[in-house]
């Protein structure tokens, strides 16, 4: 099957904290999807993917083995190559994606799965990719946006800090516990372009401590923060909320702690040189 190398998602640049409550005056040029933050309200964001992107797949993860694990389930109703497209991760930054073929973007941090619209509109559904308990789940805005100057269709405005919401960006409440993986200590927190998201945690998985699903339909989740999920559970539908120029489910891994990206394809090219995380690796031809 072919795999469609068309960018659905938009750009964006971000500030990197050098410290709890300090902001680098420099803009960086790598786009990504979120960052991690921490120090409180006053620290406008943090480095991109804490802990390092690159994270290897086989990262330590929640804790436990990983026995018998049948991999990631693909996290959507859809066939590849035939109703929905693919776009890579590049979780080291190098420009490559997993197959040595172009990712959607350099330092892009997970999967992008696209459909059509209409598929959209119809309701396509987004399963978790792996059982685990649900960490953080945001809703309410929108797939289309009303009009050019709809406030929450825009870049976010105020300094991000834990529970803010400006523009297409949301961010997590914030914890010393969610500082695992990351280079912080106090209060960490965690920001997203997604605006519609949910965050599933996997206690007890060696390989996947946690898996993100972005751009989700408005008033599509059915899940809540706390709930235990079964793989395969239906916990939203596609849509294209968010910092999105069409409908897609934005799929991010973390291994390791929170925010320490890792790629699950494996291939010469990518940080993971094997095995995949995937249950059922698709492959170009």
């Amino acid at each position: 099957m072919m795999h469609t190398r068309s960018q659905v998602c938009a750009l964006a640049t971000v500030l990197l904290a050098v410290s709890a409550c300090t902001v680098s005056s420099e803009d960086q040029p790598s786009p990504i999807d979120g960052f991690a933050g921490a120090g409180g309200q006053g620290a406008s964001a943090g480095a991109a993917g804490a802990g390092g992107q690159g994270a290897t797949a086989g990262a330590a993860g929640a804790g436990g083995s990983a026995g018998a694990w049948k991999g990631l389930l693909w996290p959507i109703d859809c066939t590849l190559g035939s109703d929905c497209e693919v776009t890579f991760p590049d979780t080291d930054g190098d420009g490559k994606a997993f197959d040595c073929g172009a990712p959607g973007y350099t330092g892009h941090q997970g999967t992008d799965i696209s459909v059509t619209w209409d598929k959209m509109d119809q309701g396509t559904a987004v399963y978790a990719a792996e059982s685990g308990v649900v960490q953080w789940v945001f809703d309410g805005h929108f797939d289309r946006c009303p009009s050019s100057t709809e406030p929450s269709c825009q870049a976010p405005t105020l300094d991000m800090g834990p529970n803010v919401e400006s523009g297409y960006m949301v961010c997590t409440d914030g914890s010393d516990a969610y500082c695992v993986g990351t280079k912080y200590t106090t209060n960490c927190f965690f920001c997203f372009y997604g605006s519609n998201v949910v965050v599933i945690r996997h206690p007890g998985n060696a390989k996947v401590f946690a898996t993100r699903y972005d751009h989700l339909r408005r008033d599509s989740i059915v899940v809540k923060p706390g709930q235990t999920v079964a793989r395969g559970d239906k916990i939203a539908e596609v849509g294209s909320a968010g910092n999105s120029t069409g409908p897609h489910l934005h799929f991010e891994v973390w291994a390791g702690g929170f925010y320490v990206l890792a790629d699950p394809w494996a291939g010469p090219c990518g940080p993971n040189q094997g095995p995949t995380l995937w249950e059922n690796q698709l492959t170009t031809p």
